[in-house]
């Protein structure tokens, strides 16, 4: 099988298992426990929790370990409404996550204001729009939630810009870099954002681990109860040797990225120049060429059926996604793309291709071909 859905999830790489390997009788105890294993364990812990720390520019007790990106999502949005009954404010982009809008919805309706913010047609907020929204905003707590980058079309958001005017006028700022992290520069020490979310999965940890970078004095409520772990924010049994492949998978994605970057933008535009070459009508889902993640393209296929397209591809060896809940048909299905103003009129297939550290040029280049000969045998038996 040619792997293209590293957006969904990375493989665990052979180094981040074989250190977990390590570990094992080591750190696989309770690290609350009293004795000398759970001492151990705790250490463990402890030590990933720096070198995640370190990696990302912030300080080892700014790091609060969860169950994955949704859980971070959720413990920065919901947590800061429930810290502010009735009185809190959360301003999101219309292109997050499900695990921020979802979050957001529930926070309405518990008694918050919520205010979404439009996006420009290549999925991008522009800061003037957030600056009057902020204006015009009544006096009170208030977040501002914008991811770094997009899980479905790649568009990087200004996230400097965004964090530093949110924070002028009073606001605390989140970001879901999930996607972000080991694909492009995450210059935390630079970019005072009050909550920051990310999981070790999309880098080639393990699945069920993540963390929430909880900067000053931000007040969050937990959204689960029964333990003081992890500052009391995330109660329960913790996991050393998860934290130990996280820890891993983000040095291993740190250090590469420089290379990792400059290859899969490589071949993002090769693929992309040869399909929009090949195949008829194809269209690109994102900005320009700078303020894309380097190993995601989205594109849309009119004339084909969405679920049929994706068979077809996974039949042939290839797995991708679409990025979304995508169905044929007048509507794309996919609360980013409408945003962005994509509203085909007819069948309409989105296929998202996403790569990770071990994809070669030659699969590319061969899921290509596959989706060529796919595209022309869907579209001669349409209707």
């Amino acid at each position: 099988m040619i792997y293209l859905d590293h957006a969904a999830t990375c493989p665990l790489l052979p180094p981040v298992w074989e250190r977990m390997q390590a570990l094992v009788g080591e750190a696989d105890f309770n690290p609350a426990s009293l004795h000398s294993a759970g001492g151990r364990a705790a250490a463990s812990l402890e030590h990933s929790r720096k070198e995640l720390a370190d990696l990302l520019g912030v300080a080892r007790s700014e790091i609060v370990f969860t169950a994955g990106g949704t859980q971070s999502d959720n413990l920065a949005v919901l947590g800061f409404a429930r810290a502010h009954p009735g009185a809190a404010r959360i301003v999101v982009s219309a292109v997050e996550h499900k695990a921020v809008l979802e979050a957001a919805r529930r926070a309405q309706s518990e008694g918050a204001a919520v205010d979404v913010l439009p996006v420009d047609s290549s999925g991008r907020v522009h800061p003037h729009i957030l600056a009057e929204l902020l204006d015009r905003a009544p006096a009170g707590p208030t977040l501002v939630s914008v991811m770094w980058a997009n899980s479905e079309v790649g568009t990087v958001q200004p996230i400097s810009g965004l964090c530093r005017l949110a924070r002028e006028r009073g606001a605390l700022f989140h970001t879901d870099a999930v996607q972000a992290l080991g694909k492009v520069p995450l210059p935390l020490a630079d970019v005072p954002a009050d909550l920051v979310t990310v999981t070790a999965h999309k880098l080639g940890g393990p699945v069920g681990i993540g963390l929430l970078v909880k900067r000053g004095s931000v007040a969050i409520e937990p959204l689960s109860y029964g333990g003081s772990q992890e500052k009391s924010l995330w109660p329960g049994t913790q996991n050393p040797l998860g934290a130990a492949g996280f820890a891993e998978a983000v040095r291993l994605a740190v250090t590469a990225l420089p290379a990792s970057a400059l290859r899969w933008r490589g071949m993002r535009q090769g693929l992309e120049q040869d399909l929009l070459a090949t195949i008829p009508d194809l269209v690109v889902h994102a900005g320009d060429a700078t303020d894309r993640l380097p190993n995601l393209l989205s594109v849309g296929i009119p004339g084909c059926d969405q679920a049929a397209l994706l068979t077809a591809l996974d039949l042939a060896g290839v797995a991708v996604s679409a990025g979304s809940a995508c169905a044929s048909g007048a509507s794309t299905g996919s609360h980013v793309l409408e945003a962005m103003g994509v509203q085909p009129a007819d069948s309409y297939a989105v296929i998202r291709f996403s790569f990770g550290p071990r994809t070669t040029e030659a699969e590319v280049e061969e899921a290509a071909t596959r989706l060529r000969e796919a595209v022309n045998r869907l579209r001669r038996t349409a209707p």
